[in-house]
């Protein structure tokens, strides 16, 4: 089952131009069994969730993507701000574990990959080291960390693979779409059939699944 596990709308995150409604209707479109509506700290009412799925569908669900002082990190399966605990990681752990959620790092490497390499080596930068990068605090806290991301440049996405490989976890896919153009555009795929929420994060913490980089929307219309 292909899930976009990483979505804004315009609701809950300024930072998106597309409502909820057009986001549900661009995962249908794409045959997408599930979405996964991460905005900035912010919650969704599930109420408001069921009625989407009932109206399309599609299965929709919720998490956030909260900012902290490691980074961004999507929580899954938490339905209560967070706010409060993101310069306070153990805490965090502690209720989001507590109530059975899950913890991915969301694009972790992107600070580095804001620059090019050639910007880097013209500015006196170190090549990155991936190994290095592996040793931050924040991959001690979260469960695993995204290694697709749809807003991410492809050296960035090869980083996380390796880094994955590196801390032996299943890293997951989302396209982190602020436009319909974007959504499905990196994907987690599920082993076993999904229903509902608990499912999906049984299946998140027993790593039966894979992330997915699918073809670029944009290059298919030929844009």
């Amino acid at each position: 089952m292909e899930f976009d596990l990483h979505t804004h709308s315009s609701q809950g995150s300024a930072c998106s131009r597309m409502h909820i409604w057009d986001l549900v209707q661009a995962a249908c479109q794409k045959g997408l069994e599930g979405i996964c509506i991460t905005d900035h700290d912010y919650c969704w009412d599930p109420g408001e969730l069921v009625k989407l799925h009932r109206e399309s569908g599609i299965q929709v669900y919720s998490g956030v993507e909260l900012s902290t002082s490691m980074g961004e990190i999507l929580i899954y399966g938490v339905h209560q701000t967070l706010l409060h605990l993101r310069d306070d990681l153990p805490k965090l752990v502690q209720l989001v574990r507590g109530l059975g959620g899950f913890m991915v790092a969301a694009h972790p490497f992107r600070t580095e990959f804001a620059l090019s390499s050639l910007s880097r080596e013209e500015c006196g930068m170190e090549p990155i080291q991936v190994e290095e990068m592996c040793k931050r605090s924040v991959f001690d806290f979260v469960d695993t960390l995204e290694v697709y991301n749809g807003r991410s440049i492809w050296q960035e996405i090869q980083a996380a693979r390796k880094a994955a490989v590196i801390l032996g976890r299943k890293g997951t896919g989302g396209s982190d779409a602020h436009s319909v153009l974007s959504v499905g555009s990196c994907v987690t795929i599920f082993d076993d059939p999904i229903k509902n929420e608990a499912q999906l994060l049984a299946q998140l913490r027993n790593g039966s699944y894979h992330a997915k980089k699918k073809e670029d929307p944009r290059k298919i219309l030929g844009k």
